[in-house]
């Protein structure tokens, strides 16, 4: 669907400050069968922050003992990932069988994978067939120039978790229908509805709803709004900023995200405190009592609302997907995905290993014993794991529904440089909504003609 060029992968290797001659990895087809994988090592790239795919790993002799295949992991940090696999496939390297990359890094490394649809189809299935069975977004995430070169597996989003005892109180219901003159609604539709929800709730010394407003956690809970606004992503097709010179319609609707975000704050209903919060800190406020509702990455923290010294303090808690501006809006995820490099000399071994560690025994393991969370993007497993309890259902609505978005080599730069400190800069009131979306729209742009992306 997108084809990166080696102008464009300059581009991101000078900006990362990291001097590298571009020479392709020499592709050696593998058209060995599985029985002549015995014998083979692969060398497998993985994040060692993914501490929950732990049990799994703590299973390779099981795997290595069926395929005689041996399997030698490398945990390189998430932060390290991108440049990892780039300064190895740029420099022809060609050190790793299988790699696990993130979202940001896709684009410029998915010109030296290879397209794993032909493994599947000699496995008598095909791409359509794997990703009809993923979250619809995937599709557009996974796919590079017509081929997928990434297989879905790992995702996150943003959810709203919040009291039972508060939101079915009937007292609460009737009091609700009496001063806004419909029903209490669960889930909220819009976000006016919300808006009421966090206004009604703001009482007897609680706040109606907290969020995360520093870091990462508050450029993801800005990006979410916006996202429902019907602005899905921070370029388009073209690699143009959404909300800068070349869509200067799309101003108006950002600020108007940004405005409602800091409006909680501003009316009350949400405390000051969220200028300081990353999703860890608005996860104590929400569990310590003090507010109705937390607007958060709220399947890291699911386990924990229902430890005992949790329930004992707030009841249980439930969640639903956050509403929308634009009807049929979705929110932003993010993810991650296996692929195997062209210049693997292993490719069948390395494809028997991504059969076993993506298999549905695997998977499974790693969501229910590992430490820590992530969001499946296989529809099945993402029901099953709400229906277990590992997962709030408002999580996983919210991945599945995500329309997904255009991710260029530019996109984790634009977010962490040109984005994240101008929307620090909203939540301490430093910037007006409109401040914000015309100042970031200009930085996205800027961001992307200095990739090459645009002129």
């Amino acid at each position: 669907m997108r084809s990166i060029n080696k102008r464009r992968l300059a581009a991101l290797v000078t900006a990362s400050a990291v001097s590298l001659v571009l020479v392709a990895c020499s592709a050696t087809p593998d058209t060995s069968e599985p029985d002549s994988v015995k014998g083979q090592t692969i060398k497998v790239l993985i994040s060692s922050g993914h501490k929950q795919f732990t049990p799994v790993l703590d299973r390779i002799g099981e795997f290595e003992a069926a395929t005689g295949i041996t399997v030698e992991l490398d945990p390189v940090g998430t932060v390290d990932i991108e440049g990892a696999i780039i300064r190895d496939m740029t420099l022809g390297g060609c050190t790793y069988d299988n790699v696990e990359i993130l979202d940001g890094a896709m684009p410029v490394a998915s010109q030296y994978m290879s397209d794993l649809g032909k493994f599947l189809e000699k496995d008598g299935t095909s791409t359509k067939e794997l990703l009809a069975g993923q979250a619809g977004w995937t599709e557009k995430a996974m796919t590079f120039d017509g081929a997928l070169k990434y297989y879905p597996f790992y995702s996150g989003a943003k959810g709203i978790a919040y009291r039972v005892d508060l939101f079915e109180d009937p007292a609460n219901k009737a009091a609700f229908q009496d001063k806004y003159g419909y029903a209490l609604p669960l889930p909220p539709k819009t976000m006016a509805q919300l808006d009421d929800l966090a206004e009604f709730f703001t009482k007897d010394g609680m706040y109606g709803i907290v969020f995360s407003g520093v870091g990462d956690s508050a450029e993801t809970t800005l990006a979410d709004v916006v996202f429902r606004s019907g602005v899905a992503g921070y370029q388009d097709e073209k690699g143009n900023s959404l909300w800068g010179p070349k869509h200067p319609e799309n101003q108006a609707v950002v600020a108007k995200a940004a405005n409602w975000l800091t409006g909680l704050v501003d009316k009350g209903y949400a405390p000051t405190d969220v200028r300081a919060m990353q999703t860890g800190e608005s996860t104590s406020y929400y569990t310590d009592g003090k507010a109705a509702m937390i607007y958060d990455h709220i399947y890291l923290p699911w386990a924990q609302f229902s430890a005992d010294n949790v329930t004992s303090v707030i009841g249980e808690t439930k969640s639903f997907e956050p509403p929308s501006f634009k009807e049929g809006a979705g929110g932003m995820t993010f993810f991650w995905g296996r692929a195997i490099p062209e210049c693997s000399k292993h490719k069948a071994a390395s494809w028997e290993f991504m059969k076993w560690i993506q298999s549905e025994e695997m998977l499974k393991l790693a969501l229910t014993e590992g430490t820590g969370v992530f969001v499946p993007t296989d529809l099945d497993l993402l029901k099953w794991s709400v229906e277990q309890g590992v997962l709030p259902s408002g999580v996983a609505d919210a991945v599945e529904h995500s329309p997904g978005y255009t991710i260029t080599i530019a996109t984790g730069r634009i977010r962490q440089a040109a984005n994240l400190p101008l929307v620090e800069k909203v939540m301490q009131g430093e910037l007006s909504g409109a401040e914000y979306a015309e100042t970031s729209g200009d930085r996205i742009q800027k961001e992307a003609r200095a990739f090459g992306l645009v002129k």
